[in-house]
């Protein structure tokens, strides 16, 4: 148990050494690896409460409930080494300018999209005068909700981004997405779509959103 101790405070005195400002998601992250590289599936017996106590108080919690408006394509790789490589970055931007304008030709724009997550897990997916009613769950250690959406269910990605969230699918299930809130199933532009996810397999496409203040 002192090894893992001492591990864990190397890597929480090199990570707040090198960068004043780091990013506690990420900080949690490394702790949590090196904690399992020594302990394995044992880590929770191993770590000391006050360390875990300390890391439950770092990271915030993501408050679902409310009204979440679409402001922005969002763009994240399953790999997170590849949105910090230059390369990966480059990507990341090209995905959005092109996922951006097709989603504006279904509707998908600033003040006409929108999610709505209640307390009793019921949720409501709205797009202009279109709304399919559904339910939700979060699963916090995955960062996932599992969203249904008029008959459908999608595991979804969500993530904190400053004062807004990022509701992000696998590229394919994003496609399956619009085709259930679109009352044109074939036109051309969901086919352009299709194809366009078709070439971002190993991305999660999707929104960012912020709160609408009631």
């Amino acid at each position: 148990m002192k090894k893992l101790v001492i591990m864990l405070g190397a890597v929480l005195v090199g990570t707040l050494s090198a960068n004043a400002q780091f990013d506690l998601g990420s900080l949690f992250n490394k702790v949590k690896d090196v904690a399992k590289e020594v302990a394995g599936d044992a880590v929770d017996e191993y770590v000391p409460e006050e360390l875990q106590e300390l890391l439950g108080i770092a990271i915030p919690e993501l408050e679902i409930p409310g009204t979440w408006s679409y402001l922005d394509v969002a763009v994240e790789f399953e790999s997170a080494d590849a949105l910090t490589s230059a390369g990966g970055k480059v990507a990341a931007q090209t995905a959005e300018e092109k996922l951006k304008p097709y989603l504006e030709k279904v509707g998908i724009k600033p003040g006409a999209f929108r999610f709505t997550f209640l307390e009793d897990g019921t949720a409501t997916t709205t797009l202009g005068s279109k709304t399919l009613k559904g339910t939700w769950s979060y699963n916090k250690e995955e960062e996932r909700v599992t969203l249904g959406v008029g008959g459908k269910e999608f595991s979804v990605r969500m993530t904190e981004n400053g004062e807004h969230i990022n509701i992000l699918f696998p590229a394919d299930k994003l496609l399956e997405l619009v085709k259930t809130l679109s009352s044109k199933s074939n036109n051309t532009t969901l086919v352009a779509l299709g194809a366009l996810a078709k070439g971002y397999d190993g991305m999660n496409l999707g929104f960012e959103c912020e709160k609408v203040k009631e």
